[in-house]
């Protein structure tokens, strides 16, 4: 029971973080941010395969942008 606590207590972190990271760099909107997060079950995944609660916001960021096919933000974050 407080394994699991901790995974969604880290898991809130990080989908916050992911958040943060897709509007200061990557150039969304919040509500834009929390939509990718839903969509692609972000909290759910985290919540199933804790392991990948090491990875970065910024990676999750670029997946998710790649996932939606968001090519304008990604190019915009490389150039």
């Amino acid at each position: 029971m407080l394994k699991e606590n901790i995974v969604i207590q880290e898991t809130e972190i990080l989908t916050g973080l992911i958040a943060r990271e897709l509007v200061a760099v990557f150039g969304k909107s919040e509500n834009e941010a929390n939509e990718l997060i839903e969509k692609f079950e972000v909290k759910n995944n985290l919540i199933k395969n804790p392991i990948l609660l090491h990875d970065s916001p910024n990676h999750w960021a670029l997946a998710l942008l790649t996932n939606n096919n968001d090519v304008e933000a990604i190019e915009k974050y490389l150039n």
